[in-house]
Order: C-alpha cells, then sequence, then structure tokens
C-alpha cells in the first residue's frame, strides 16, 4: 500500500485516471447493468438513472485532469474527493428513501459501492497532504 502511495504521489496524473475510469464503470454499471437486474435489486430504474448522471459528470472531471495535468493538482484532487464522498452520501440518502422496496441484494450492492468510492476518496484526500 506504501508503494502505490508512494507511486501516485510521484506521478500524481494517474489517480485521476484511476478516478475517471471508475467513474466510468459506475456510470456504465447504473445506467445499463444494474436496470436488467431492477427485479434483483429493488431499486427504482429513475433513481439508477438519476445516480447514473453524477459519475459521468466525475468522469469528465478526472479525465480532464487527466489529460490536462494541471499545475495545481492538489486542489483538483481535493474537489473530486470532496466531489466524491458527496456522491456517497446522495447514494446513501437515495438508498434510505427507497428502502422499503430495495432488496438485500440492492442494499448490499450501493453499500459496497460506497465504501469503494469513500475508500479512493480517503486515499485521494491523503495524497493532497
Amino acid at each position: 500500500m506504501k508503494d502505490q502511495f508512494t507511486f501516485l504521489k510521484n506521478n500524481r496524473r494517474y489517480i485521476f485516471l484511476v478516478d475517471g475510469l471508475g467513474a466510468i464503470l459506475s456510470a456504465v454499471l447504473l445506467a445499463f447493468v444494474l436496470p436488467l437486474f431492477i427485479d434483483l435489486l429493488g431499486m427504482p430504474l429513475d433513481t439508477l438513472y438519476i445516480l447514473s448522471i453524477i459519475p459521468v459528470v466525475y468522469a469528465i472531471y478526472s479525465l480532464l485532469c487527466y489529460f490536462l495535468n494541471p499545475f495545481q493538482w492538489k486542489f483538483f484532487l481535493r474537489v473530486i474527493a470532496i466531489a466524491n464522498f458527496s456522491y456517497c452520501l446522495v447514494t446513501m440518502v437515495y438508498l434510505l428513501l427507497n428502502l422499503e422496496q430495495t432488496t438485500v441484494w440492492g442494499e448490499l450492492y450501493f453499500v459496497l459501492e460506497m465504501i469503494v468510492v469513500a475508500s479512493l476518496a480517503s486515499f485521494e484526500w491523503k495524497l493532497t497532504n
């Protein structure tokens, strides 16, 4: 873990690439894969689509940061870290609003997604210190 931390601190562009690719994965899962299992998950389709828009915006932001390689990279990394934490909060709110109809599998998916995103955001925040 320490080696990856050092690598990413020395090669700061790659954390934006990791974030951007992860956001694309989230958007694809939310918009195209999870709707195929709507009965298994119980999360309403419109909620999945709403949640999928956020990672698309984050992917654009992170990939632009990766390609443009901004000089003030710590500021831009803090922005995406805060945005990722905010996404977790939004996801939690939608999960709580739909808790009665969401199945155990849906709850498990969204809790695991929040853990992954919050872990990434925490890692990004540590890179800025």
